[in-house]
């Protein structure tokens, strides 16, 4: 049977092929694979953008290879470290560089073995980085730029304060993301969610529109916010008197390539990562990062653990907006006009990803 969620036929009229054909994600971008801290002394498996990736730490740093043993196709993620900066596949001990992918030894053929050093056995090696708690691999095929080209500069700052949560998620993650950048689902569907019970909830928006920041990285979602109740003809108002609902901070949003969405609040800042994994699958990379004083720190660590990760990454995120994300069927879709935020972002990430230079854009404004 097919599955529900036909990714390489998502719903994208022609005017936007590269999106259409991105089941797969952007590629030629810096990524989060996971939090910092999940990286032990024993290789990890991710996959990403339908690439199978072997990380290991050592000596304190991590590295990324492509997670397959050419002898005989063995995922190195099963494999040990006998030496210093290499990995060994758990099969026959083929031993292989984790800087470059060279194959240095293969232990069960001896020390003169005639199949070191051929091209033919070596394995991808990816460029990897650390920053904000997370590692990030590179995933493309042109040359790597500085990563500080990917990552949001807010996270880069000194005294940035991370809380990473990772999962991965069922549906592409063009649905992840278009769930992230709508503009109206929010208003119904997060109306009773606990971490905005006593918010103003608007019920609808006008003048709707996703406008390039001034960086000409992100794009930033503006609109009127109507709150009060509204009636729909004879079918009566909606939705009544909400008389527990005194407060709610302004927060803004914002998103950029290749699939990075922010929520910005008042003292803090909520970004969401939309990682692809294969064409069903996607990881939902959630960080929460606030600028406190020293004194402060423990406490930003505790208000998170005790209120935004339970109510705001788990109920809201997971609970809420995955369930929805991982129900989708598309095609086919009909779209109204609170959907000016989908295909805005729809259009903009198609006509400004990166590409390589055998690859020059098609799509047309």
């Amino acid at each position: 049977m097919e599955d529900r969620q036909s990714a390489s036929k998502i719903v994208v009229t022609g005017q936007w092929p590269e999106y259409a054909e991105a089941h797969l994600g952007f590629r030629n971008y810096w990524y989060p694979a996971m939090a910092s801290s999940s990286l032990g002394k024993r290789p990890q498996a991710v996959k990403l953008l339908g690439e199978d990736v072997v990380l290991v730490r050592d000596n304190g740093r991590a590295y990324a290879l492509n997670d397959r043993c050419p002898h005989r196709g063995v995922p190195l993620s099963m494999g040990r470290r006998q030496f210093p900066g290499t990995i060994s596949c758990a099969y026959h001990g083929w031993t292989y560089d984790l800087k470059d992918g060279n194959l240095v030894a293969a232990l069960t053929d001896g020390p003169d073995s005639p199949i070191c050093g051929k091209r033919s056995v070596r394995i991808a090696a990816y460029p990897v980085e650390e920053r904000a708690g997370l590692i990030w691999v590179y995933i493309g095929d042109a040359p790597a730029p500085p990563i500080e080209e990917d990552v949001p500069e807010e996270l880069l700052k000194a005294g940035t304060v991370p809380m990473v949560m990772v999962e991965t998620r069922k549906g592409n993650w063009r649905y992840g993301m278009e769930n992230a950048v709508d503009e109206a689902h929010a208003k119904y569907l997060h109306r009773r969610t606990p971490f905005y019970f006593f918010s103003k909830f608007p019920v609808y928006s006008t003048d709707v529109r996703m406008e390039v920041a001034e960086d000409g990285k992100w794009l930033v979602r503006t609109g009127k916010q109507v709150f009060d109740s509204q009636t729909y003809g004879e079918l009566g108002s909606w939705p009544g008197r909400e008389w527990w609902r005194v407060g709610g901070g302004v927060s803004t949003f914002a998103a950029r390539l290749p699939a990075i969405f922010r929520i910005s609040h008042k003292t803090w800042s909520d970004y969401q990562f939309f990682v692809p994994v294969d064409e069903h699958h996607h990881l939902a990379v959630m960080v929460s990062a606030k600028w406190p004083s020293r004194l402060g720190k423990a406490w930003w660590k505790l208000y998170y653990h005790a209120y935004v990760r339970p109510f705001h990454h788990i109920m809201l995120n997971r609970w809420e907006d995955d369930r929805m994300v991982s129900m989708m069927s598309i095609p086919p879709e009909k779209l109204f006009r609170p959907d000016i935020s989908v295909t805005t972002w729809r259009k903009w990430s198609s006509e400004t990803a990166r590409r390589t230079p055998e690859a020059p854009a098609t799509s047309k404004p």
